[in-house]
């Protein structure tokens, strides 16, 4: 049985979540002052407000009762949330996420020029990226009074102009959907029965309508689980022309050709809606901080993460000058970038080694790249507040290493 997708345009509404941490938990909740930096976190497949729970850990860096607080942490609901990103692209996720920014600067900072350092999880990396590099493509909703009909092709539709600016980008667990998917293919006979029947579906279904028909049932659940999936999501996801020709899910994978990265990582140079905000003298190069999860368990133990990050590192330096010093627009992977030893795909866990990855690693990784491309971080050196982001994480740091010790010890 076919079944076919119907677009619509009701009014609807999206949600932000501002996390609003406190040291006092006994002071009343008045209302404190808003700060003036942003940290906009965006989920992953199946994800939404308080999924993956790590935003709360950063968040707890910004205490909103320490007296002048520079920074807060958001985290955007997008209309892929949860189990719809079946249903969705990444250009639907794009414009609402700028749309997001929007309204933070108009609404809850008020005030245009707010730094936004945006923060991807898993899929959220493809957002990210897709932010970045992609043609301003999106279609819009008709408006009330339009004689375009529900059903108008996207290529009809306005697109959007532009995209709110950003200082920074930040991806957490950047993986390839298309190497998970290949490996359960390789490794489950009934996985690869489905997508050799789901490929077959695709290649039946004329292009015009794969963004509205979704996959048999019987052929998504072994790939997709309990998501209802259009073939155009699918098609993006599995990307099965790549290496060659990826889909627009496919920005990471490790077979992808090094003229590939540089068509996306390598656009960070030359990005007009990227640009950073310090208030160094001298000019900061645009950047973006890669945060790899050193026991992910959905990338194939065969891909090495060294040798995949030492290549997005050469693509973005391959969009601007070989010396950053001499060209003020060159861009490059932050020096803070690394691969957290011990971290899951989503810094989960509760041992001593989980929360080193999750409270020191990537926390501290974070503060000094948000210092980087916007600035507002004290060091936590004398003279600093006990309630400044690096006090804190010092104190969560040194409570952690004194567990390992006792753990250490042998009775």
């Amino acid at each position: 049985m076919d079944v076919r997708l119907h677009t619509y345009y009701p009014r609807r509404t999206l949600n932000l979540s501002e996390y609003i941490p406190r040291l006092n938990l006994t002071q009343s909740r008045q209302e404190q002052h808003q700060p003036p930096n942003v940290l906009l976190f965006i989920g992953g497949m199946y994800d939404n407000f308080r999924s993956p729970k790590y935003p709360d850990d950063l968040a707890a860096l910004f205490p909103r009762d320490e007296p002048n607080q520079k920074w807060s942490v958001f985290h955007v609901q997008l209309s892929s949330a949860g189990k719809c990103f079946g249903l969705v692209d990444l250009n639907r996720d794009v414009e609402e996420v700028g749309e997001a920014i929007s309204h933070i600067r108009t609404t809850i900072t008020k005030s245009p020029t707010t730094p936004v350092v945006i923060m991807g999880h898993s899929t959220g990396c493809q957002d990210s990226m897709h932010y970045m590099c992609s043609e301003f493509s999106t279609p819009k909703p008709p408006s009330s009074s339009s004689s375009s009909s529900s059903s108008s092709s996207p290529s009809s539709l306005p697109t959007t102009p532009s995209r709110p600016q950003i200082s920074g980008l930040i991806l957490q667990a950047p993986v390839s959907d298309r190497e998970a998917m290949l490996d359960s293919i390789n490794s489950k006979p009934a996985v690869a029965a489905a997508y050799k029947e789901a490929l077959e579906f695709c290649a039946s279904t004329p292009k015009a309508v794969q963004s509205k028909a979704l996959l048999p049932w019987n052929l998504s659940y072994p790939l997709m689980g309990s998501i209802p999936t259009t073939v155009a999501r699918f098609l993006s996801l599995a990307s099965p022309d790549s290496p060659a020709s990826p889909g627009a899910d496919d920005y990471f994978s490790s077979d992808l050709s090094d003229a590939t990265f540089r068509s996306t990582f390598g656009k960070l140079a030359a990005c007009a809606h990227v640009v950073p905000s310090s208030k160094e003298t001298t000019r900061t190069p645009k950047s973006m901080l890669v945060l790899v999860s050193g026991s992910d368990e959905h990338v194939s133990k065969r891909i090495d993460k060294e040798a995949l990050m030492a290549r997005w590192k050469d693509a973005i330096s391959s969009g601007g000058s070989q010396s950053t010093q001499s060209d003020p627009q060159a861009a490059v992977l932050s020096p803070h970038s690394l691969i957290i030893k011990n971290a899951l795909h989503d810094i989960s866990g509760a041992s001593v080694e989980a929360r080193t990855a999750r409270l020191v690693d990537m926390r501290g990784a974070v503060l000094l790249y948000l210092n980087d491309v916007v600035g507002d971080l004290d060091d936590g050196g004398s003279g600093a507040s006990e309630s400044s982001p690096w006090a804190i994480w010092r104190r969560d740091k040194a409570a952690i290493d004194a567990e390992r010790g006792v753990q250490g010890v042998k009775l």
